[in-house]
């Protein structure tokens, strides 16, 4: 979605775009000359209103722009266009409300709204249409079609795997159905000890279960590490949880009509990032369903994305404002 928060009053010496990534843990922050060359970047706390509501998310990302601003030598009014991607901005009724609170950070200029998935996409291809999966704390896998149709996964938990978190729930299923007797062994169970710091299998479940432990994505290596012990346990999690998500990611692509197509998909996120075991099985997995598909690991920010769609919304509007002109 975009909006509007007045254009540009000519007051402004050095016309730059921002362009926003905001995630539940961490959100970045860039603002760009029209070339579309970095002139600063910060990164602030979480900016998902999902969690923290829109109104407090845009206190949070307005502190982080002016810092931001101010870095590159240049002011609000010598904003001419921003774009933000947003985790939790999942439904049109939350760009809605989203975009309404960004109306108070009076950024001038056309004022792009998206879901976070948009700009790593955006980020890591080359060409305005392809497909991401973002494999990290959560999931979630986007796609834009040569047409500018898009579709995306809901990223609800329902009907699709959930990143690293499903990693580490598929790890402790495991290391229980041991402990049970309806299960095979497995070292996630010496792992998982290791890791929390327990001394038993029932020790270590009433620390999670009573609050005491953490247990979280941060222990989905663990699976890695147990499969490079030769671990058959953990191989087939992995094994699964890697066809789940590339599932999902051709899930997309049939919904839009790409299988036939060559496009880049783009991946992004920690467990993406990690390659291994996951990495290969994911690219055969995708690689086989849409032989077009060429994956492309995403290596900038990507709040980068988000310059891009500001960049894009900035001419959408000049060539607007043209049509205008030249109407009857």
């Amino acid at each position: 979605m975009v909006g509007q928060a007045g254009m540009n009053n000519g007051e402004g010496k050095r016309p730059v775009v921002v362009g926003v990534d905001g995630g539940g843990t961490k959100s970045d922050v860039v603002v760009a000359d029209l070339d579309g060359v970095v002139l600063a970047t910060r990164q602030t706390g979480g900016a998902n209103p999902e969690g923290m509501g829109a109104n407090r998310m845009a206190e949070v990302l307005a502190a982080a722009i002016d810092e931001t601003l101010e870095a590159a030598g240049v002011a609000r009014n010598d904003v001419v266009a921003s774009a933000f991607g947003l985790a939790g901005v999942d439904w049109d009724s939350d760009v809605v409300i989203v975009d309404a609170a960004l109306a108070g950070l009076a950024l001038p200029g056309p004022r792009t709204v998206v879901n976070d998935s948009q700009v790593a996409l955006r980020a890591g291809c080359t060409q305005p249409w392809g497909i991401v999966s973002s494999v990290g704390t959560g999931t979630v896998s986007a796609g834009v079609n040569r047409k500018g149709e898009r579709f995306r996964t809901m990223a609800v938990g329902w009907g699709e795997p959930s990143g690293s978190w499903s990693m580490v729930s598929d790890a402790l299923h495991a290391v229980a159905a041991h402990h049970h007797g309806v299960g095979a062994p497995t070292l996630l169970t010496e792992l998982y000890l290791a890791a929390l710091d327990e001394a038993s299998v029932e020790s270590m479940f009433e620390s999670i279960t009573r609050g005491r432990s953490s247990v979280g994505g941060h222990l989905a290596p663990l699976l890695d590490e147990a499969v490079g012990s030769g671990d058959q346990v953990a191989r087939d999690l992995l094994v699964k949880v890697s066809d789940q998500h590339a599932d999902m990611a051709i899930g997309v692509a049939a919904r839009l009509g790409m299988t036939d197509d060559e496009f880049e998909m783009v991946t992004s996120g920690g467990v993406h990032s990690a390659g291994g075991l996951f990495g290969r099985l994911f690219a055969e997995r995708v690689v086989a369903a849409c032989p077009g598909a060429k994956l492309v690991p995403l290596r900038v920010l990507p709040a980068m994305g988000a310059i891009t769609l500001a960049l894009e919304s900035l001419a959408a509007a000049a060539v607007a404002r043209t049509a205008e002109v030249a109407a009857p």
